[in-house]
């Protein structure tokens, strides 16, 4: 049944199961491993896997995957500095307005924030 939920329904279900001691603790661990593979979640895979297999064996696979991770959130972090940047002045938040066209046209011409095209969203300038 796990198979059609959200990862996100799976967790809460797997600590029920691995509190109530229903299964053997370690297929539960390696049931959350798996979950936690496919997603962002790469240090608390790492940590079940070290409670799992011993902190002595790290898991090659999720130590790519996290270095993976990390260098994905650098690239991102950087790309939307100059919008952090903005949204953390006071007093420039006070210049937007509820018109959507000026303040992307704003960010553009005035605080020279440019979104790549390849974005799942519409490109600022």
């Amino acid at each position: 049944m796990g198979l059609y939920l959200d990862r996100h329904l799976v967790f809460p279900l797997l600590e029920f199961l691995q509190v109530q001691g229903v299964y053997p603790e370690a297929e539960i661990l390696q049931a959350k491993i798996d979950m936690l593979q496919k997603t962002n979640m790469v240090d608390f895979a790492l940590d079940i896997h070290a409670s799992l297999h011993g902190p002595d064996k790290p898991s090659a696979e999720l130590l790519a995957r996290r270095a993976e991770v990390v260098g994905q959130m650098k690239e991102l972090q950087g790309s939307a500095e100059k919008v952090v940047a903005f949204l953390t002045n006071p007093a420039l938040v006070k210049q937007l307005r509820n018109d959507r066209v000026f303040n992307l046209e704003m960010l553009c011409t005035e605080h020279q924030a440019r979104r790549k095209p390849a974005s799942r969203f519409s490109s600022l300038c």
